[in-house]
């Protein structure tokens, strides 16, 4: 066996022009999964790891491997777990007594992390295999799976040196993995000429379109990168027609610029001289309209060809978050309509230390980001705007308060996440709408029930409402007699009635009133909480008040009997939890069936990951006062520069959710709440 590169210092992970990038050599990355899984049944797209190279690569890949049958590795993958899949074909190879089926185990534990770019646990497995396999074909997938190894460890010459002849490969589907290897090292060895006859090869083993198209936008990534000097040296190489008629399309691509008219003379010329190209089915079509390529235009109108993500997936606390984001963006970048003209993404993880943020960040530009995604905390959020100097389009995946942000009217700068203050802001949106004015704030004593409070209590002044009094209830209690009877003034009203009684000399009949200056109570605290507060207002004679709350108000289970106990509260929440249309949702739908969490508490993380991507693909729409629907609101750009987001709204009734009309008061151009931290 040939000896394999050692882990070096910066490791890349790519999907479809998707790289992963950890930047600390200090910091050691066990594993990282992506699990997205597509209908691709002909071939794996594989992932690519380049490192100690200048000019990063863009590859295919897909980690769905048609070999992996066992239906406990398929849950563990599913559940983005490929390390333990791995292990369930490896233990399958101990228990096995028959040398090929041994071997084809250990080379299914072996391809399944090295697809997903799991070098150091690839590496591990890759170890238990033996280097004379028992049959040519096990042989040539244990030296594919080597190339890869070495590839990834940053020797593109080794790798293409120890990859197999294709002419000797039976299986379409091991030649496919054997091209599509041979493209990524030529594409590090930055040579278009052999990359892209490597890319001709691999459609000839291909016969998914969807697959194919892929195949094509790899291509086109790769040529649209060309300096058009180099496009023209290519024109004198003899490749064929097809290698050919891919030139003359880049040529004609970027000789026609922003001119539609001169862009569709050309093509028509093209077709007539490449009729029968693999392009001209599908591809071409898409290239008269520029290949919706002003889709991707950051605020100074210049087209985003590469979109950095920076998100602290190795952080123990935060790891969990940050890969929920991580997924549902890709699945967004997927499932994008413009599949030929998307920019690249590169990950880049920032780990624990939020002060990586700015060096990340910085790496970013410098590696040629034209828009910014993230950071997550708000700390290093905080340390990105309030830089001197933001060169490009960057979308937070948080917010901070805006005394410290940087924030102009032409800022680079937007602001985005999943803020509870959003959610007050709503609530207090709909009292005012409703005509409700003079609030009661009952508050749960924790760090969201004071951004709640604090955000509806400025709010409802922005509006020209009033918050008559703000109650702490403790969430270790469940009696609170005190402090609802003192926040209704109950208690008055029974002192007046004593009094009263006394001057007569005589015993009345009384029944305590809450006090008429309340027109709504708010509700910052969650739904175990409400369940003890909404009786006991009613038992305090306020069933007559509006309720209304956070989505923290909305129970985790279906239980009716429960949830009775939080009869008659409104609250706001995402179109994905709430919304009919959002739930048949081909996307949604895609990320529920491949990742079974994102259909419960982390559900919202993957829509803020979709999100994210689809704000930078609409920055220009955005800027120019437009919305969209979104999964995590109805999505428009503030004048400070946030993303506001326009939430459903649902009552509990008779145990059940249902969804309720949404009431909003007039816009006002900017709601702060003090209470952001």
């Amino acid at each position: 066996m040939k000896p394999v590169m050692s882990r070096t210092s910066a490791i890349a992970m790519r999907l479809p022009s998707v790289e992963l990038r950890f930047n600390f050599e200090h910091r050691p990355v066990n594993h990282m999964s992506l699990p997205i899984r597509l209908s691709l049944t002909a071939v794996i797209l594989m992932l690519s790891l380049s490192a100690c190279v200048t000019k990063p690569t863009a590859v295919n890949d897909d980690p769905f491997n048609g070999r992996v049958t066992d239906t406990r590795a398929l849950r563990q993958l599913n559940g983005g777990n490929p390390t333990a899949a791995a292990d369930v074909y490896s233990s399958r190879a101990k228990r096995s007594s028959d040398p090929e089926q041994k071997q084809d185990y250990l080379l299914i534990a072996a391809e399944i992390l090295l697809d997903r770019a799991m070098l150091e646990a690839g590496l591990a497995k890759f170890a238990d295999i033996p280097e004379q396999m028992a049959t040519p074909a096990l042989q040539q997938r244990r030296d594919i799976v080597e190339s890869k190894t070495l590839l990834f460890g940053g020797d593109a010459l080794t790798a293409l040196s120890v990859l197999p002849n294709p002419e000797a490969i039976e299986s379409a589907f091991d030649r496919a993995r054997l091209y599509e290897t041979r493209a990524q090292a030529f594409n590090q060895l930055n040579d278009p000429d052999n990359e892209l006859i490597a890319r001709i090869e691999l459609e000839k083993q291909l016969q998914n379109e969807t697959v194919t198209d892929k195949n094509h936008a790899q291509i086109w990534t790769m040529l649209s990168a060309q300096p058009v000097s180099n496009l023209r040296s290519l024109t004198t190489n003899v490749r064929g027609d097809t290698y050919q008629g891919w030139i003359e399309l880049a040529l004609l691509n970027a000789d026609a610029g922003n001119n539609p008219q001169l862009r569709a003379q050309k093509l028509d010329q093209w077709q007539g001289l490449f009729a029968n190209h693999p392009a001209t089915e599908r591809f071409v079509a898409r290239l008269y309209d520029g290949g919706d390529s002003n889709q991707f235009q950051a605020p100074d109108g210049k087209e985003i060809s590469r979109i950095a993500v920076l998100l602290p997936l190795t952080d123990a606390r935060m790891g969990t978050v940050a890969n929920a984001i991580r997924d549902g963006l890709i699945a967004a970048y997927q499932n994008a309509n413009n599949q030929f003209n998307r920019p690249n993404l590169q990950f880049y993880d920032v780990g624990e230390n939020p002060a990586f943020a700015r060096a990340a960040y910085q790496n970013a530009i410098n590696d040629g980001a034209d828009a910014v995604i993230g950071p997550l905390r708000k700390n290093a959020v905080s340390a990105i705007v309030t830089l001197r100097d933001i060169p490009v389009a960057t979308v937070t995946l948080n917010t901070v308060d805006a005394s410290i942000s940087n924030f102009q009217v032409n800022s680079k700068v937007i602001q985005f996440g999943l803020a509870p203050e959003d959610e007050a802001r709503s609530a207090a949106s709909r009292a005012i709408g409703l005509n409700y004015r003079n609030a009661v704030i009952l508050q749960a004593d924790d760090s969201r029930g004071d951004r709640e409070a604090r955000a509806f209590q400025d709010a409802m002044f922005s509006y020209g409402g009033d918050v008559v009094h703000v109650a702490v209830l403790p969430q270790d209690e469940y009696d609170y007699t005190a402090q609802i009877k003192d926040a209704l003034q109950i208690t008055q009203s029974d002192a007046r009635f004593k009094s009263l009684s006394r001057a007569i000399g005589q015993k009345l009949f009384f029944e305590p009133s809450v006090r008429n200056d309340v027109d709504v109570v708010f509700l910052a605290m969650g739904s175990e909480q409400a369940r003890s507060v909404r009786p006991q207002l009613d038992f305090f004679h306020a069933a007559g008040l509006p309720r209304l709350g956070t989505s923290r108000i909305a129970a985790l289970d279906d239980d009716i009997k429960r949830n009775k106990d939080l009869n008659s509260i409104f609250y706001p929440d995402t179109p994905w939890a709430l919304r009919d249309s959002v739930q048949k949702d081909q996307l949604k739908q895609q990320i529920v069936k491949n990742f079974p969490q994102a259909d419960g508490v982390y559900g919202k993380l993957y829509a803020l990951g979709a999100d994210a991507y689809k704000v930078v693909s609409n920055l220009q729409q955005l800027i120019e006062g437009g919305s969209f629907e979104g999964f995590t609101g109805d999505l428009s750009l503030s004048a400070d520069g946030r993303i506001e987001r326009q939430l459903d709204w649902a009552q509990y009734q008779e145990g059940k959710s249902v969804n309720v009309k949404s009431v909003d008061a007039d816009r006002l151009q900017t709601i702060r709440s003090s209470g952001i931290n």
